[in-house]
């Protein structure tokens, strides 16, 4: 687990995809996931087997950067041109984790 050295967050999460597991079973909604912000680096606390997408959305819902994670991944730079408060949404198979962080 990563130690908590900038600006850490609590993203939340929703499922994508609501159908049940098994009839009349609904899906469990997956815990918060924190991440930390220092600069402009991204670190995830714990590394996910599967490609996590990055998106950044301005201050007019407006997508304006998409990345991805690979599978172990844990840290990402976003580019120093972006500044100011975005909201970010990390998506990791049927289940997408939202949030606000500064940049």
């Amino acid at each position: 687990m990563a130690s908590v050295k900038g600006n850490p967050k609590i993203l939340h999460s929703s499922i994508i995809d609501e159908t049940p597991i098994y009839p009349g079973k609904p899906k469990a909604p997956a815990r918060p996931l924190t991440i930390d912000i220092t600069g402009h680096t991204l670190t995830l606390f714990y590394p996910f087997e599967e490609i996590i997408s990055v998106e950044l959305f301005d201050e007019d819902e407006n997508l304006v950067y998409t990345d991805w994670l690979a599978p172990g991944q844990t840290s990402l730079v976003f580019p120093s041109t972006f500044t100011g408060e975005y909201a970010i949404r990390l998506t990791v198979g049927s289940v997408y984790y939202i949030g606000v962080i500064e940049l």
